[in-house]
């Protein structure tokens, strides 16, 4: 897989989650076919895990394109971890970020992924013919209610604010709603 393709998917893996993706960008993604596929395992030198995953491989017109698919997990030092679901794209269908404890702290979901390219070169050429809509909630602690609480519901447009934004206090009341 070529640097700028890998450049353009970790661009767009911290907004995905769920994507509705438009006919134009399954046909060109269905054009790709499936050849391989391996599970990813890696350890901590103290023998904790530190990722799991799958990779899977494609072919197109003689060239071949590696993607992760499936569930990934991601575990980080301080004891936090991201599980991420991907589909047979390296679309992030889902993408969760838990604390230490295991407490949910951010939530995204993809609700649409379209694009305008017209075959797999154009697609991994430039991502100015990608666009994508990703719903998050982030989550934060209430020390006087003891507890976690939804603080944001956001939506970004490639990248960029949009959408209804909404802030809410610790006992759930909206506390400021502001379109972007």
């Amino acid at each position: 897989m070529n640097i700028k393709h890998t450049i353009k998917i970790l661009i767009l893996i911290p907004f995905f989650s769920y994507a509705q993706h438009s006919d134009k960008y399954l046909e060109l993604m269905n054009n790709l076919k499936l050849i391989d596929s391996s599970k990813i395992e890696t350890h901590f030198k103290n023998g904790q895990p530190k990722y799991s995953g799958t990779t899977s491989y494609y072919e197109y017109n003689g060239k071949e394109y590696s993607f992760l698919t499936g569930k990934h997990i991601r575990y980080y030092k301080n004891g936090s971890r991201t599980e991420s679901v991907y589909d047979s794209w390296e679309t992030v269908m889902d993408n969760k970020y838990f604390d230490k404890n295991g407490n949910l702290v951010s939530d995204s979901k993809t609700l649409a992924l379209n694009t305008t390219a017209n075959d797999l070169q154009e697609f991994e050429n430039s991502n100015r013919h990608i666009t994508f809509i990703i719903k998050s909630k982030d989550y934060k602690y209430s020390f006087e209610l003891n507890k976690w609480y939804l603080y944001l519901k956001n939506e970004h447009t490639n990248g960029k604010k949009s959408g209804t934004w909404k802030y809410y206090y610790p006992n759930g009341e909206l506390k400021k709603q502001t379109e972007k």
